[in-house]
């Protein structure tokens, strides 16, 4: 849906049985949508085309108002400027994504930070749909496949013997594919985190790497596969190197 235009009436106004018609007849050539509130009405213009798009989605649109609502005010109260990021089905089903403080510079910034702010908000959306994997598992679910309980996951995660992975909005998600056949925790991580830096996310790209020191094979399938001190090896060197 484009966005609204401003309206030429200050205000919403009272709509009164005559106009109420009109407002059909119009609404239904995909001249405006009208938004009701009680008594209170105000228009939406929208194109014939995009108009029938979303004639049959009242439930979508109106999650879609009800969010640009609340952000604005967020937007207003707080001073800052929000980015909202939604997900649309192909059944026209909407979910948001993603809704955190915009990282644009200030004005009058260099087109580096432009760019910088752009690629930061992107990587924010990738996160997101990571974390919403079917992979991606609660402690309580993690720990039921390692024979645990979520305490004891937590634990672990604390002690780097398991990965868990956080963005914006959701809590820790340990990726299910970290379990072995055996349904043990991946071995090695302990010392890859402390090769790597205490980064999740790092130690997530590095796993999910090929890499040509271990044959081509992902950092995750050779410590699967029991080659520990390899990995850990490529770790400590791709390290080294990023700081010589």
């Amino acid at each position: 849906m484009t966005q609204a235009r401003e309206h030429v009436r200050s205000a919403p106004r009272k709509l009164a049985g005559a106009d109420k018609a009109q407002a059909a007849r119009n609404g239904t050539t995909g001249a405006f949508v009208h938004l009701h509130s009680g008594g209170d009405v105000t228009e939406v213009p929208v194109t014939k085309v995009r108009y029938g798009r979303i004639a049959n989605k009242k439930a979508a649109l109106s999650k879609v108002i009800a969010g640009y609502a609340d952000t604005a005010a967020k937007a207003k109260r707080t001073g800052k400027v929000f980015v909202v990021t939604y997900a649309v089905s192909p059944n026209g089903k909407i979910e948001v994504v993603r809704e955190a403080p915009s990282e644009t510079p200030a004005a009058g910034g260099s087109p580096l930070d432009a760019a910088l702010a752009r690629a930061k908000g992107r990587g924010a959306t990738k996160v997101a749909e990571i974390l919403k994997g079917a992979d991606m598992l609660t402690a309580q679910e993690f720990g039921a496949l390692i024979g645990t309980t979520h305490t004891t996951v937590n634990a672990k995660r604390k002690g780097h013997e398991v990965l868990a992975l956080q963005g914006a909005t959701r809590g820790f998600r340990y990726p299910r594919w970290q379990i072995t056949p055996e349904h043990l925790p991946l071995p090695g991580l302990a010392q890859l985190f402390e090769a790597l830096g205490d980064q999740p996310w790092t130690v997530y790209r590095f796993l999910r790497a090929a890499h040509a020191e271990l044959g081509g094979k992902t950092a995750l399938d050779a410590l699967k596969a029991g080659q520990v001190e390899a990995v850990v090896g490529v770790a400590a060197n791709q390290t080294a190197g990023a700081f010589s």
